[in-house]
């Protein structure tokens, strides 16, 4: 694969799904902070989970260990979500009713609107499905499913699932599992039991939103990354107050925004208020227990990381909500407007064209909804009906290099085509699909055409 895309690749990853309207743009047009969704690579590793000094359900203390994931860097704002669901609406995917909900800020707050608030009244059910549609938006596999057996993917309903309905090794979305975000929260001290991603220090209104924290939205969320060190929001007439100390980047040591207050995060995990006495709960990636409990109830599933409403430092006789060792446990069906999500996937990848179905009953020759019909057989290179001997080179249907003999290294991807990037000039080309002669490229940038592909009429 070449190197010289790498980079480029890796910053065009976030915003694939939405490449064919930004591609048919001016190359001038400058992304904001909304088109961009980062997340943050988690080592294999250790963390002390709970705490022995407070709550039963956080005792004992111990240690639980991880593979690697990515996290994202910030809570799921409304515009991912909107972008997200409406193509999986479109798509067989259905959401309850408050998930559609229109999710404004605060009342007083002149720019209400602002989709960078983050996504809430989501219930456990919609956080799963629409991990799902986000896997599926890149071309990436879909971790949860009906069945055992992953034959019938999760877009409908809602259903208990249990870690067998959970395709953990592919390279799609899911919820954190308790232990995940906990070892995310924690960071770099992921060996102690620090009340906060920052230590133990008192909790003023500069370092998280919580219930009369001070900042402006003490009635409400804040935008996701509101603490970024220059936070900076001219409180309305009728706001009930301003900062109450300097702004502070909260950013934790792991790189992660709003892990405590603002919205809490819905994990994987079943609740269990005994689970930690479990010796199951010292495995690595351990995934909960099989059903979950709350005084008898049955079906509840935990959240983490408290939220607006949460107490502060000084009602630690309730258990603080805000450390990172709180268990929050609600039934999955209930959305709130102070829960919402964070994503995580595995550091893996699928195999390429892994959706490719066999082409009738001629031997060897493969259909992708997106690519068309190609033939492949032992060999690394592939025979394309439009485009003759190519040579894949790639990380599943959300990134593929291709390499043309008759140019060179081409990328594209399931939302990129028919559009191609060119290692060789750093130009994008469009491939005409209603020629009447196969083969044929266009350059973007002034329209020129080249035949890369056979030369045959259709």
């Amino acid at each position: 694969m070449p190197s010289s895309f790498l980079v480029f690749r890796t910053a065009l990853r976030p915003i694939l799904p939405f490449l064919r309207v930004l591609v048919l743009l001016p190359w001038t047009l400058s992304l904001s902070f909304a088109d961009s969704i980062d997340m943050v690579f988690i080592k294999s590793g250790s963390v002390l989970m709970g705490d022995d000094s407070i709550l039963d359900d956080e005792k004992p203390a111990h240690f639980a260990s991880t593979g690697e994931y990515f996290i994202d860097v910030y809570e799921v704002h409304i515009w991912h979500w909107e972008k997200v669901a409406t193509w999986a609406e479109a798509n067989g995917y259905d959401f309850s009713t408050s998930s559609k909900l229109r999710k404004d800020g605060p009342w007083w707050y002149k720019d209400r609107s602002s989709l960078l608030f983050p996504m809430n009244m989501v219930n456990w059910y919609d956080a799963v499905k629409w991990c799902n549609a986000r896997s599926e938006l890149e071309g990436r596999i879909p971790l949860y499913y009906e069945d055992a057996n992953h034959t019938v993917v999760y877009r409908s309903g809602q259903i208990d699932l249990n870690s067998t309905n959970v395709n953990w090794s592919g390279s799609g979305y899911r919820l954190p599992t308790e232990v995940e975000w906990e070892r995310a929260a924690r960071g770099t001290a992921s060996t102690s039991t620090l009340d906060y991603s920052w230590g133990n220090s008192f909790l003023t209104g500069a370092l998280a939103n919580y219930s009369k924290s001070g900042d402006p939205f003490d009635d409400a969320a804040t935008p996701v990354g509101y603490f970024n060190g220059s936070q900076k929001i001219i409180a309305q007439e009728n706001s009930r107050g301003g900062e109450s100390a300097s702004p502070s980047n909260m950013i934790s040591s792991f790189g992660l925004y709003d892990i405590t207050g603002n919205v809490s995060e819905w994990c994987w995990d079943w609740y269990d208020a005994d689970w930690y006495s479990n010796a199951d709960s010292r495995l690595m990636n351990t995934r909960g227990p099989d059903v979950g409990t709350l005084f008898g109830d049955p079906l509840r599933r935990i959240a983490r990381g408290g939220n607006y409403t949460s107490y502060s430092e000084v009602d630690r006789q309730l258990g603080n909500s805000l450390r990172i060792a709180y268990r929050e446990a609600h039934l999955p069906n209930l959305g709130s407007r102070m829960r919402g999500i964070r994503c995580v996937r595995g550091n893996v990848d699928d195999p390429l064209w892994v959706t490719a179905i066999k082409w009738m009953h001629f031997p060897n020759w493969y259909y992708l909804d997106w690519f068309g019909h190609y033939y492949q057989s032992q060999v690394t290179w592939v025979f394309h009906g439009d485009f003759g001997w190519i040579y894949p080179n790639g990380n599943g249907s959300y990134d593929n290099w291709l390499y043309f003999p008759q140019h060179g290294w081409l990328w594209t991807n399931r939302y990129s085509f028919p559009f191609f990037y060119s290692s060789a000039d750093s130009n994008w080309y469009e491939y005409d699909l209603l020629h009447a002669e196969l083969g044929w490229f266009e350059r973007y940038s002034d329209r020129a055409r080249f035949r890369w592909g056979r030369a045959f009429n259709r």
